[in-house]
């Protein structure tokens, strides 16, 4: 299957789960998040506003721990991130975004929470199709730097996902369910457990 047939298939079922549903899991996403200690390590961390259906993790910045900058679609084809100061406005594609605040270099977030459509558990992505992450954090294939941790629901996982030279692979993947240690193909803490 082709990676706009996956996105079409995915995005359709994604859209059709009730707010509570999305509330619930990306309720049990959040506390996930909470207990990593990467994240808890953390200084600054890029988030996003789930919409549509995705796991939405922004009530995050409202818990105290790390900052949270959130991204602004560039005319490149990038992302820039910003701590907001003030009111958000409707980005590109109705995604809520800051309109002011201090802008954080891609390369100084000590994690990135990334939104997606598919994900297999070697880590490889299919995203809405833009490739603003892949652009965005195209230096990770050379250097190190933030991880990239996937936000799924747990049926966004497939077996297998085909990469593009472009693509940057995500370090982990939570989901309602579990968090996957991406490339070793199993949980680190499975369904049940705390």
């Amino acid at each position: 299957m082709t990676a706009s047939h996956i996105r079409a298939e995915t995005l359709g079922k994604r859209s059709s789960l009730s707010k509570d549903v999305v509330d619930s899991a990306s309720g049990l996403v959040g506390e996930k998040i909470l207990e990593l200690d990467a994240y808890k390590n953390s200084k600054i961390v890029g988030s996003y506003f789930g919409v549509r259906g995705e796991i939405d993790p922004s009530s995050l910045n409202s818990i105290p721990g790390p900052k949270h900058a959130f991204p602004v679609m560039n005319s490149d084809g990038t992302l820039r991130f910003l701590i907001p100061n003030g009111p958000l406005v409707t980005g590109n594609f109705g995604i809520p975004e800051p309109s002011d605040g201090e802008e954080v270099n891609p390369r100084d977030l000590d994690l990135v929470l990334v939104p997606l459509v598919a994900v297999d558990l070697n880590g490889n992505r299919i995203g809405h199709g833009a490739g603003f992450y892949d652009k965005t954090f195209s230096f990770l294939k050379l250097e190190t730097g933030p991880q990239l941790i996937g936000l799924a629901h747990e049926f966004q996982i497939l077996p297998s996902i085909a990469p593009e030279p472009w693509d940057v692979p995500l370090n982990l993947l939570i989901t309602e369910n579990a968090v996957y240690r991406l490339g070793m193909n199993h949980p680190t803490v499975s369904m049940g457990e705390d």
